[in-house]
């Protein structure tokens, strides 16, 4: 008997240990799961489990005279959310729902903007916007549809506004398609990954890139502009939707409406400022069009600044480093309607002479205060030829006095260099020549000539001359440095 009590108490143990290990196991059972929380605003529809490393499938929710729009990724509603990625941690998801009750819209909505195309009759103005580029409201029965067709090239941007001024003012945010993405922001040139929200891109059915957009001023997603990528050339057709009772549910459509070619000229620069009110009316006979380089990398040209270009609102702009009243002028480019200065502010002058260019490569502006200078046939450290341009370190300032202007010049022999030979080829008399200019590393303003021998260089032998300039009566005296 006692036998059987032994046995019977041993698997009673048995058991107890068993149910120990059992009952004592960590419990790792949700440590490879997540929550997934579908909400309406504030209100949780579901929850549910899944796996990490796991996807979602979408489902639609009802609402009582409600149509459902989608989910987001963010209560805003500003950010559709992505089915195809895999889930890692607690994800809240958010229903749109738009209201079925009709509103009718009694706002006239247009295009503002800027660009080579039809974006060009707006330029940022509201009064010329709303005169050449306001939508037409459709007749769609219980929706307020509003369209419009405009020709479009590369760089051309736009908004959509009402009321003359920027009241409703959207973009990029509510094109269908919308999402944030890796690449360089327009406004300020540097490059974000899309994690950091400052830039945006569209995706047609091909998967091409049609629009781009960026933060410029930490404004909304759905107020950037909406810009023509390149290659996208054409005529665009674009429906926005409204509802004025829940005005987060608009949305802008585009259709591509025509294929056109590239623009061939992208470049027709001019100097703006207050020495004509900002007026962007010009032509090519302009004295504030700049000059384009032969290899079209480049627009130079010189401006003159004097008192009378003066306004009094420049010595109080923030941006105004010289803190005195002054001028303030900006380059445009009558083409695509865009504004350049170094910084992106204006560009602030006193009075004087100043040398601008303008390269077209990362739409650089650099200007410069011009000066006296010699300018021929110099060589310099490298042996490389600087010729008749002013380079610093190789070409000789002059200082002005009392209208005289002097300096020291070093004449070398430079008629056995392949880019000066015509010195002797043309039986010059002498082996280095020279002009007198007033100018800038950026361009020359102002070329003055030996106009005693019909407008030629001044030609000296090798040796060192002291050169006087009257700025007056624009006559050079040439002295032998003793």
């Amino acid at each position: 008997m006692k036998k059987w009590l032994s046995i019977i108490a041993l698997i009673m143990v048995l058991a107890l240990s068993v149910s120990c290990f059992v009952s004592c196991k960590p419990d790792n059972g949700d440590s490879d799961q997540v929550t997934v929380s579908w909400y309406q605003g504030s209100k949780l529809l579901k929850e549910q489990k899944v796996d990490k490393g796991s996807k979602v499938a979408s489902w639609e929710p009802t609402a009582e005279n409600k149509t459902f729009t989608g989910w987001y990724a963010e209560a805003s509603l500003a950010q559709p959310f992505d089915f195809d990625a895999a889930i890692n941690e607690d994800t809240d998801i958010f229903a749109a729902f738009k209201s079925d009750d009709h509103v009718e819209d009694e706002n006239s909505y247009y295009l503002i903007g800027a660009g080579a195309g039809d974006m060009g009759k707006a330029n940022w103005d509201h009064t010329n916007a709303e005169a050449n580029l306001t939508m037409t409201k459709e007749n769609v029965e219980k929706a307020n549809v509003y369209t419009i067709t405009i020709t479009m090239y590369a760089g051309d941007m736009f908004q959509i506004c009402y009321g003359g001024s920027w009241n409703g003012q959207v973009g990029i945010g509510l094109v269908e398609g919308a999402e944030y993405c890796d690449g360089v922001n327009f406004n300020d040139n540097n490059t974000y990954t899309a994690a950091d929200k400052k830039v945006a891109q569209v995706k047609n059915a091909a998967g091409e890139v049609v629009f781009i957009g960026s933060d410029e001023y930490n404004n909304g997603f759905e107020t950037w502009n909406i810009k023509l990528a390149d290659g996208m050339d054409g005529k665009y057709k674009f429906t926005y939707t409204t509802y004025p009772n829940a005005g987060s549910y608009n949305t802008i459509s585009y259709e591509l409406v025509e294929k056109i070619e590239p623009m061939t000229s992208t470049n027709d620069m001019y100097i703006i400022g207050t020495h004509n009110e900002w007026s962007t009316d010009f032509d090519k006979t302009s004295p504030y069009r700049l000059v384009e380089s032969t290899d079209k990398a480049t627009w130079t040209g010189s401006f003159v600044v004097t008192e009378e270009m003066y306004a009094d609102w420049t010595e109080t702009d923030p941006a105004n480093t010289l803190g005195v009243k002054c001028a303030a002028i900006k380059i445009f480019n009558k083409v695509n309607s865009g504004y350049y200065s170094p910084d992106g502010n204006n560009i602030f002058l006193t009075a004087g002479t100043y040398s601008i260019k303008y390269t077209v490569e990362g739409n650089v502006v650099e200007i410069a205060k011009c000066d006296y200078y010699l300018v021929g046939t110099f060589v310099d450290a490298s042996g490389a030829a600087v010729n008749f341009s002013v380079k610093e370190g190789v070409t000789p300032a002059l200082t002005v006095e009392d209208g005289v202007a002097t300096c020291t010049l070093v004449a070398t022999d430079v008629t056995a260099m392949g880019d000066f030979s015509w010195i002797a080829d043309q039986g010059k008399p002498g082996v280095f020549a020279f002009k007198v200019v007033y100018g800038s590393e950026l361009g020359i303003a102002t070329w003055y000539s030996d106009n005693a021998n019909g407008g030629d260089n001044w030609y000296v032998a090798a040796g060192e001359y002291t050169v006087t300039f009257n700025i007056e009566d624009q006559t050079v005296t040439i002295v032998p440095v003793a």
